[in-house]
């Protein structure tokens, strides 16, 4: 009796462990904790944009992708179909890999192209290397998933 009691306690314990293994994000707050204003659009910030060097935003929009390597930077696609690169400041918080497909909303820095190829020179990097970047990026300090 004790036995098979055992036997059921263990195999009740292993499936709730396969079933959160396999579990996802419910959403959350990644980075800086923040409390949304009046988030814009990723086509708003970049009507907004428009001249700037930067500016500080709150984007909400839907995730489209995310990096597999550590969850660094996550991506909102505009309604033409450009990816916009929402980056964690100085990757100093990531993201969990099943976010695609949820809302989030970031607060952080939009920079222009222009400041983003000076900040890679002031790192080091060569100006005629830096023709991938042709956005707006955003530094986000913070990300809430919803």
């Amino acid at each position: 009796m004790i036995r098979k009691t055992l036997v059921n306690v263990l195999l009740v314990g292993i499936v709730v462990a396969i079933a959160s293994c396999g579990g996802t994000t419910k959403g959350g707050t990644y980075g800086e904790s923040f409390t949304p204003a009046n988030p814009i659009s990723i086509d708003e910030v970049l009507q907004q944009m428009n001249g700037k060097e930067s500016m500080e935003v709150e984007v909400k929009g839907s995730i489209s992708a995310v990096c597999k390597h550590s969850g660094c930077w996550i991506t909102f696609t505009t309604k033409d179909g450009e990816q916009i690169y929402i980056n964690t400041i100085n990757e100093s918080f990531s993201l969990p890999q099943d976010v695609v497909g949820k809302t989030a909303i970031a607060k952080g820095k939009a920079l222009s192209v222009e400041k983003q190829k000076e900040i890679e020179i002031a790192n080091g990097e060569d100006a005629e290397d830096l023709d991938w970047i042709d956005n707006i990026s955003i530094e986000a300090t913070g990300i809430i998933v919803e």
